[in-house]
């Protein structure tokens, strides 16, 4: 029986490509799998004071995640995979 609380959920693995991920998308959270030995990154678009958000590497066998607070939605994130690298992706 359904209450009416279904989650729909997201899957991609990228290799060689950029994912931006914008608020017009609706993600609520993201978890990035780095499955290879190339080192992939992500990063946000948030500044805190005058320093800028900057690259995190996800290095092979690291998972991140983000998740939006309450009831909002991941405004921006750009998550790089360059040639060799593979990160698997889940989003809600």
């Amino acid at each position: 029986m359904s209450i009416g609380l279904e989650s729909e959920v997201f899957t991609t693995e990228i290799t060689n490509s950029v994912l931006t991920v914008v608020q017009n998308m609706g993600v609520q959270q993201i978890s990035i799998y780095n499955s290879s030995a190339i080192n992939g990154t992500v990063t946000g678009s948030r500044s805190l004071g005058s320093t800028a958000s900057s690259a995190l590497t996800i290095i092979e066998g690291q998972t991140v995640t983000f998740k939006a607070i309450d009831a909002s939605v991941i405004e921006s994130l750009i998550i790089v995979a360059p040639s060799g690298c593979t990160l698997q992706i889940i989003a809600q």
